[in-house]
């Protein structure tokens, strides 16, 4: 049992015990997403909806994790660890994985060549089918199905080729997707489109003559999107189009962090696995039209849609966005297809765990290569937090130093207006840990720092959507370097605390109650 398709991961989840398959008819409309936002919010394992009404099933939490402040026998990242190293032979992946291995991982962002398509996709194209057979879930009543964890496969043209984005979307009709792309890349494919128009040989295979924003009369460009595709593929359209600096060189991203099988469909590449497929021709609206352009946090005001439908995913947080459309020509499916979806906006949901991870690699990278030295040993944005908040466990290289370091990471992320810094030793995987270190070692009179009331605004925080500025906080939770060691309270442990007979008698219960030693 290999491989780091979609299928071979939840046939690993499956042989954990960590996916529940779900026998009964679940509905698309609503329902699914509503046991879905419930499973998330309580830690349960990743869920199949075997039967529903559709073409496809779901699976949902399939990147998701445990609330880390409750009692588990997993971390919230042991799902995406299994997903990002499911190639590897099952006895040598342990049950969870070491945070530590993951940031060191996706921090170093390596590329291998991806040019080359293994073979002819695993979907293949199915008449019968439209957006509405396809059966994709809803988030409440009365809304338009969503597209959520899947990418965008489009060719640059031949400096960049092909590239894949991050998209979330919703469906407009039986042949037609609205979807919300970082505002990097529809500028990115509007140059490539301009420049295919003029005779630059850039976007390809485009059938209709439109324009771009005012500009020159160009042809719509031919895209894949692609839905039921592996980790690696998602992680890497994150890693190449969030946050400050882009990168197309996507699948190359990807088979940097996992082997990526990928076929070629009408000269773009795309993951060979994917479950589903639907190609078309992607238009891009001009900011007024009847596709409003939407950016960051704050929906265009000309925007016609609902709340409910405008529920973000998490990546969106992180950078400016736009809005295209997509035209369908064609849907291709695997046989009895399955589809992993996320409740956008439920808390541990799938896409902010993601998110989590991947932003956190970012910026364990960048502020260890900030000093020239690398002190950080750690980053975390808990999910828990909404992804508001940024935990850094660091060496102390001097006085004030943890001042520069919440700054730089301030200066380096949007997503959270909260820094807590912990002592390099602390475990990632400790999250109360770290959250009572910040009332035994900050004290709010001496290391609770404010900064003045105009900040930016954080994108990923909840409490503030009218754009206004206000404070950003750090705390510094950790032992001042400039104390003696004699001053430094040592750690009490459960063999300093009581006496032999004592920790026998207790060692002999907990034996017998068959709990588990650490």
């Amino acid at each position: 049992m290999s491989g780091f398709g979609l299928r071979s991961h939840l046939d690993r989840l499956r042989e954990r015990g960590d996916l529940v398959a779900i026998d009964d008819r679940v509905h698309w409309d609503e329902e699914a997403a509503a046991i879905a936002t419930v499973a998330a919010r309580e830690g349960a394992p990743a869920l199949a909806f075997e039967q529903t009404p559709g073409h496809v099933r779901f699976v949902a939490g399939a990147f998701g994790g445990p609330d880390q402040l409750a009692a588990h026998d997993r971390e919230p990242w042991d799902r995406i660890g299994d997903a990002l190293t499911a190639g590897e032979d099952l006895a040598t992946v342990p049950p969870t994985h070491e945070y530590g291995d993951l940031l060191e991982l996706l921090a170093g962002e390596r590329t291998e060549p991806a040019t080359a398509a293994d073979g002819e996709p695993a979907a293949t194209p199915d008449p019968t089918l439209d957006l509405h057979t396809l059966g994709l879930p809803t988030l409440s009543a009365n809304t338009r199905p969503i597209v959520s964890l899947g990418i965008l496969a489009v060719d640059l043209g031949p400096e960049y080729g092909t590239t894949w984005v991050p998209v979330r979307g919703g469906v407009r009709g039986s042949s037609r997707l609205r979807l919300v792309v970082p505002r990097a890349f529809r500028e990115r494919l509007a140059a490539a489109t301009e420049d295919a128009g003029s005779g630059g040989g850039g976007v390809k295979n485009g059938r209709e003559r439109g324009g771009i924003d005012g500009g020159p009369p160009t042809d719509p460009p031919a895209v894949s999107l692609l839905l039921g595709v592996s980790a690696p593929a998602l992680v890497a359209a994150l890693q190449g189009w969030i946050g400050d600096r882009v990168r197309t060189d996507v699948p190359e991203l990807a088979a940097g962090i996992a082997p990526t099988a990928t076929a070629r469909v009408d000269g773009r590449l795309v993951p060979r696995d994917a479950e589903v497929r639907i190609d078309g021709t992607l238009r891009m609206e001009a900011p007024g039209g009847r596709e409003p352009t939407v950016t960051g946090s704050t929906p265009d005001p000309a925007s016609t849609t609902t709340t409910t439908e405008e529920r973000r995913a998490a990546w969106e947080a992180a950078c400016e966005t736009a809005t295209v459309v997509l035209g369908v020509d064609r849907i291709a499916t695997r046989e009895d297809p399955v589809v992993a979806v996320s409740p956008l906006g439920a808390p541990l949901s799938d896409d902010t765990q993601l998110v989590s991870l991947v932003e956190a690699a970012r910026l364990y990278r960048r502020v260890n290569g900030y000093w020239g030295v690398s002190p950080v040993r750690w980053v975390r944005l808990p999910p828990e937090g909404g992804l508001g908040m940024c935990l850094v466990a660091s060496e102390i290289l001097y006085a004030g130093f943890e001042w520069q370091l919440a700054n730089t990471l301030f200066s380096f992320s949007r997503l959270f207006d909260k820094v807590l810094i912990v002592d390099e030793g602390s475990d990632p995987t400790d999250l109360a840990k770290a959250l009572d270190d910040m009332w035994v070692k900050a004290h709010p009179a001496n290391d609770w720092a404010f900064s003045e009331p105009h900040a930016p605004s954080a994108t990923a925080t909840r409490y503030r959507r009218d754009g206004e500025t206000g404070s950003r906080l750090h705390i510094a939770a950790t032992w001042d370097p400039r104390w003696d060691e004699e001053y430094i309270a040592p750690r009490v442990t459960f063999e300093q605390s009581f006496p032999e007979n004592v920790r026998e008698s207790v060692a002999e219960r907990w034996d017998e109650f068959d709990l588990e030693r650490e």
